[in-house]
């Protein structure tokens, strides 16, 4: 995947065949992984895009899905019609503008079938139809290839729901997917967290955007610190380029924990979370 403000400014993630989740964080704070800096209207982390993970990427069986998340900024972001969203899915090729910036995110397979002049290149982009997630029906969120005018291929892109501003009311009646245990330096609290809203993104951090805020009042977590994310049957933690870290109590920091069981996760130096799945 690329993405970049023009072609001299650029991010490239190179990956194998693998089946974990890769993520990138973009923003105006200098622990991202594109940082961008001419504008003051780019939050300090603006966005995530997390890959799926990627089994195939040979071009007549690829198999690669991407995310791309606000991170509940102020201004969001919009497509290439300038039409404004959240959060969007897609299989191919796929552009945003934030913060004064147009971000491209192209999945590019194998590097030695990318054509090396730029026009080439930019005349392999196919045509892009944004649509609705529709009421999370599951045929609605599968990117399918259509076959525009003169053979030219389209990719669908799907706007989705992005970390929404749920003002704590993050779960539903009989929509209960579990809690978010945290202890901190002001005690201990819970986090009661739906299905749906775990599938948006749970912000995680100091900042009045942040889902359960009022918990989390140990300075050294980053305002916006962390997304809970559950993607298909994986329930992930984001490390979105906080200063301090996220990490599995005992382990290095990581960008993206995948929860298993009730492991705890440390936040800067002196919080502590535990995802507990309703039973």
């Amino acid at each position: 995947m690329n993405a970049g403000k023009t072609a001299r400014q650029s991010l490239a993630i190179s990956f194998q065949i693998h089946h974990r989740h890769v993520t990138a964080i973009v923003g105006r704070h200098d622990k991202c992984d594109l940082y961008l800096e001419g504008s003051d209207r780019l939050a300090l982390r603006q966005l995530a895009v997390v890959l799926a993970p990627v089994r195939d990427w040979r071009p007549a069986t690829a198999d690669v899905s991407f995310r791309i998340l606000d991170l509940r900024t102020a201004e969001g972001m919009v497509d290439e019609e300038r039409r404004p969203l959240r959060g969007l899915r897609s299989e191919g090729p796929a552009m945003v503008r934030c913060g004064g910036y147009a971000i491209y995110v192209l999945p590019l397979g194998d590097p030695t079938d990318w054509p090396a002049a730029a026009t080439d290149a930019w005349a392999c982009m196919p045509e892009r139809v944004y649509h609705d997630e529709l009421a999370r029906v599951p045929d609605a969120s599968i990117v399918r290839e259509l076959v525009a005018p003169a053979s030219r291929i389209t990719k669908v892109v799907v706007r989705t729901p992005g970390p929404r501003d749920s003002g704590m009311q993050l779960v539903s009646d009989r929509d209960l997917a579990g809690r978010l245990c945290v202890r901190g330096p002001s005690g201990l609290g819970v986090i009661e967290i739906g299905h749906e809203a775990l599938h948006d993104g749970v912000l995680i951090g100091r900042y009045a955007r942040c889902d359960g805020h009022g918990l989390y009042v140990d300075p050294s977590l980053s305002r916006v610190h962390a997304l809970l994310l559950l993607v298909v049957d994986r329930l992930l933690a984001i490390d979105v380029a906080s200063t301090n870290g996220t990490h599995e109590v005992g382990r290095p920091d990581a960008r993206v924990i995948e929860l298993v069981g009730e492991s705890e996760l440390e936040l800067g130096t002196t919080t502590y979370v535990r995802w507990c799945w309703s039973s």
